[in-house]
Parts: structure tokens; sequence; C-alpha cells
């Protein structure tokens, strides 16, 4: 009997039950593009649509969002399971990666660009990319002070005053 149960957990049944929690899943990303996609309709509303003749500023980010979430609500309707790959842990990275990405926006904002852009370099050689440490400081470093030229001084970009700026005296 107790064979049984260990067979039944690595035979069919358990990779039935497995395929079963995987198509639910996969509806989650269409899911919440509806969410974004609705929450962007909304606020494209508020901007002011105007008319054809003498459109809003809202009226492109609402024909935009439309089509995102018509696009969205046909993949959680018709979408097969079977087009996507499974979430494995390449999948939680991608995700880091994305969640890295916000992270470096809002410290952009608060430090500035010098220190948001050598943590994000640091952040994505060492621990995405698996590079040295000594490689990795080299890099972020030199990373950093080539589009902090590239941007600010031969671009001109304005980025808004942080930390450095603040020690520096800019």
């Amino acid at each position: 009997m107790h064979g049984s149960t260990a067979a039944s957990q690595t035979g069919p049944e358990a990779t039935a039950a497995r395929a079963h929690r995987w198509l639910r899943l996969h509806r989650l990303a269409p899911v919440l593009l509806v969410a974004l996609g609705v929450a962007a309709v909304t606020g494209s509303r508020r901007l002011g649509l105007g008319e054809l003749t003498a459109p809003g500023p809202g009226l492109w980010p609402f024909i935009v969002s439309l089509l995102l979430t018509g696009t969205a609500v046909a993949l959680v309707l018709v979408d097969p399971a079977e087009d996507y790959e499974p979430w494995t842990s390449g999948t939680v990275r991608i995700i880091a990666g994305l969640v890295s990405l916000g992270v470096f926006i809002v410290l952009f904002q608060a430090l500035g660009f010098v220190v948001a852009a050598f943590l994000m370099l640091l952040l994505w050689l060492r621990v995405f990319g698996g590079e040295s440490w000594r490689l990795t400081l080299l890099l972020a470093a030199g990373g950093t002070a080539v589009m902090y030229l590239l941007f600010v001084e031969a671009l001109g970009v304005p980025f808004p005053d942080g930390l450095v700026d603040a020690v520096v005296g800019g």
C-alpha cells in the first residue's frame, strides 16, 4: 500500500495534477494585463478624450489601453496552456529582473542616477550575471561613469540631483 502511494505521486496522476495546476497558472499574466488595461482606460479617460478633430491628452492612451485590454481578454479566454513554458527558476529570475527595474526607478529619483545605476549594475552583474566581485565592481563603476558621461555630459540629459551631487556640490 505504501509503495502504491509513492508510485501514484510520480506516475500519471501526479503529472495530471501538475498539468492541471499549470492550466490555471498560465492565465495569471493575461489577467494582470486585463487589470492594467482597465486601469489605463480609466486613467486616460480622466485625462480627457476630446474629439477626433480636437483630441484630448487621453485619446491615444485610451486607444492603446483599449487594444491592450482587448488583447488580454482574448488571451484569457482562448489562449491554450500548451503554448507556454512552465514556470521555473529562470522565470523567477526574469521576474526579479523586472522588479529590479522598478526599484531602479525609485532609487533613481531618491538617490540620483550615479548611485542607482551603480547599484543596478552591481545587482545585474553579480546576481544575474554571476560575475566575480572584482569584475562586477570594475564594470559597475566603469559602466556608471560611461553612462553618466554619455547622458549627462555628451547629450545634456537633465537628471535629478542625487547623493553624489550633494557630496560633490553639484
